[in-house]
């Protein structure tokens, strides 16, 4: 699961959270309030009911506060029963019949009212009976449909902050994917990549140090691209000296014994081999440098793929190997021809080392929708599932029965040159089965070669 997901997931949790809290909150603010009311309610039931009996008082009329009474009492169903006491005599108002009610079903409230100064008379007192049930259900059914309101209010905020938290979370991870992005690039060799810094926080610090540390290392690749360059420039030329004076020696064998004759053959066949790491080390240089030369035109592929492999002739008939040839005639494309010649002998003498006596090696080529894919075959030694991964990359060697020896510079070469054509490597092999490498060359290739991905 990426960030960018998690984030989100947690924002829409925190969200959920947030508003459930304040929903509770809310609601339990809301019922205390409910509660509240009704005590208010009943207060102003009292506070009338003692004004009408002061007002009766008064008036000397005890009718009018025996006609309000009856009137609430049919009008409003939270009164149970209402009586009126004086001179020791208790009256019920409204009707109410039947022996009085529990007190655990209902709330018992007295108002008694005192005839004022200069006005005889006797106190006089209401007892009222208000119903616990019907207060208890009108309570419920505020708070059921505060409940309502509030879980359509709260779910509309949750749902909203769920849709808002994933391009929230895209927008805070933005930066943070960019620097991933980056790291890609530069463990694919993009030792330029930089990251546009902005803000002070801790992810715009992450990207100055990433930025220095890109830096740093593209310092060290230029350094290490140069002294290669370097090196193998300077190697070139006693190399030369060296393979000139020993054709030298060799063509006088009269004056040398066979010994000396054996070991300047020795010599001559590891300056080849010398001569070959270093030719390898300046292509991969100019690779890397981009100034691998690069001339696509008209090429009649199949003349070159027999070429390459009648030049291989003699190679492998030394080596007891089969070799077979079968190119599909007449496949003409766009390509650099000396380089693809180049990536198919990598291709071919890689086959052959690795193909013991008595063995077999088959190239073949074929028109493809899209381009030509050629393809070169072996019943060598093989590889192993998780070889198949390094091979392209440079100076990997993988151990084998035959102990062929190689710098590993190769593939890497053949990679980069197909890449350049816009086309693409591949290999499938079996350790102990042999081995297939094919390639793909494209009907119109870059005019320009395209950045190799294979020196990384």
């Amino acid at each position: 699961m990426s960030i960018r997901v998690k984030l989100g997931l947690v924002l829409s949790l925190a969200m959920i959270a947030a508003t459930g809290c304040a929903s509770l909150a809310f609601l339990s603010l809301q019922y205390a309030s409910l509660r509240e009311s009704n005590e208010q309610r009943i207060s102003l039931w009292k506070a009338s009911i003692a004004n009408i009996v002061s007002e009766s008082i008064l008036a000397r009329d005890p009718l009018m506060l025996y006609d309000y009474l009856q009137g609430i009492r049919r009008s409003y169903k939270e009164f149970m029963r209402l009586c009126v006491e004086t001179n020791g005599q208790r009256q019920e108002v409204g009707g109410g019949k039947g022996p009085l009610p529990p007190r655990s079903a209902a709330r018992v409230e007295s108002v008694t009212v005192a005839p004022p100064s200069g006005v005889r008379g006797q106190p006089l007192t209401v007892e009222i009976w208000f119903s616990r049930e019907f207060l208890a259900a009108t309570e419920r059914e505020a708070r059921v449909k505060l409940g309502r309101n509030m879980a359509i209010a709260g779910g509309s905020v949750a749902l909203a902050g769920i849709l808002l938290s994933f391009p929230l979370g895209w927008t805070l991870t933005r930066r943070i994917l960019r620097i991933e992005k980056a790291l890609v690039h530069i463990g694919a060799g993009a030792a330029s990549t930089r990251i546009k810094v902005r803000g002070n926080d801790e992810v715009a610090r992450l990207a100055r140090d990433f930025n220095e540390m890109a830096a740093k290392l593209q310092e060290i690749e230029t350094l290490k691209k140069n002294f290669v360059t370097a090196v193998t420039h300077e190697l070139r030329s006693p190399l030369g000296a060296i393979e000139s004076c020993v054709k030298a020696l060799l063509a006088g064998p009269a004056r040398l014994s066979s010994e000396c004759r054996e070991n300047l053959s020795r010599v001559t066949s590891n300056v080849h081999r010398l001569d070959h790491f270093v030719t390898n080390l300046l292509n991969v240089a100019k690779i890397e440098r981009g100034k691998l030369e690069y001339a696509p035109r008209l090429a009649d592929l199949t003349a070159l793929v027999e070429n390459t492999a009648l030049f291989f002739q003699p190679k492998a008939a030394e080596a007891r190997i089969a070799l077979a040839c079968a190119a599909e005639p007449g496949v003409v494309l766009r390509a650099d021809p000396d380089l693809i010649i180049h990536a198919l002998t990598n291709l071919l003498s890689n086959a052959l080392k690795f193909t013991r006596a008595g063995g077999s090696v088959k190239v073949e080529l074929r028109r493809v929708p899209g381009g030509a894919e050629c393809v070169v075959t072996d019943t060598g030694v093989g590889l192993a599932a998780e070889a198949l991964s390094r091979i392209f990359r440079p100076f990997e060697r993988v151990n084998n029965p035959l102990h062929a020896t190689g710098v590993g510079l190769g593939l890497v070469i053949s990679k980069s040159i197909l890449e350049m054509h816009g086309g693409r490597i591949g290999v499938e092999s079996q350790l102990g089965q042999g081995s297939r490498f094919f390639f793909f060359l494209p009907e119109n290739p870059p005019a320009a070669a395209t950045p190799a991905s294979g020196l990384a």
